[in-house]
């Protein structure tokens, strides 16, 4: 796995210190192929991602961070869609089956559709 440096201020308004926290626990994962638990936990990542950017910056995060957030985990864009694509079931299974990562994603969803609207 190759290893980029911080460069402060290139992940848009990302706060340094959740940065350093979640490379710090991506980074005790395994790297590689995403699993259910993994996805999950990717997914719920990038809606904070994009939360954070669309209500400080009234846009969507940068390519760059969002690329160095599915470094983190290993994967890819192209990797994530796929997974959502392939495992759907399993997703909406898993989902059915912890309510609290249910009702996370669905908050931070409508906090990001609140945050385009306005």
């Amino acid at each position: 796995m190759k290893i980029k440096t911080f460069v402060p201020g290139a992940c848009g308004a990302l706060p340094l210190a959740i940065l350093i926290a979640n490379l710090i626990w991506i980074g005790s994962a395994a790297a590689g192929e995403l699993t259910l638990t993994r996805y999950i936990d990717l997914s719920i990542a990038r809606l904070e991602l994009s939360k954070q950017a669309w209500t400080t910056t009234k846009q969507p995060p940068s390519r760059e961070a969002m690329a160095a957030l599915f470094a983190g985990y290993g994967s890819d864009e192209t990797d994530y869609l796929a997974y959502t694509s392939a495992h759907r079931e399993a997703i909406d299974g898993y989902l059915s089956a912890h309510p609290p990562a249910r009702q996370r994603i669905d908050a931070l969803s409508a906090a990001i559709a609140g945050a385009i609207a306005e």
